[in-house]
């Protein structure tokens, strides 16, 4: 089983979340969603605070589509700063991830 360690928001760094991204991001609509369906609601806006306190995101939870599964959404004001922020750890063939910016 997956869960949050209390001490995550050391490990988020720009790479930590460009790495994410990579792997687990996609673009929706004019934002980005990073596939959390096997956390809680609580470790997901656990995340969510973490990412929001750290790099003046603002991200929030979204549901999944399926019943008690949710996702990071990042809506287009975050999008950005998130760029800026992991652009520069990212492979080319990943960039369309970043929606444009």
């Amino acid at each position: 089983m997956k869960c949050v360690p209390k001490e995550i928001d050391k490990y988020l760094t720009p790479l930590a979340l460009a790495v994410w991204i990579q792997d687990d991001g996609g673009k929706v609509s004019s934002g980005l969603k990073i596939a959390t369906n096997s956390y809680t609601l609580q470790e997901v806006e656990y995340l969510c605070r973490i990412l929001n306190d750290k790099y003046q995101f603002n991200t929030r939870p979204q549901s999944a589509g399926v019943p008690n599964q949710y996702v990071i959404y990042f809506p287009k004001s975050s999008m950005e700063t998130l760029s800026k922020l992991i652009k520069p750890y990212m492979v080319p063939s990943m960039y369309y991830k970043l929606n444009g910016y």
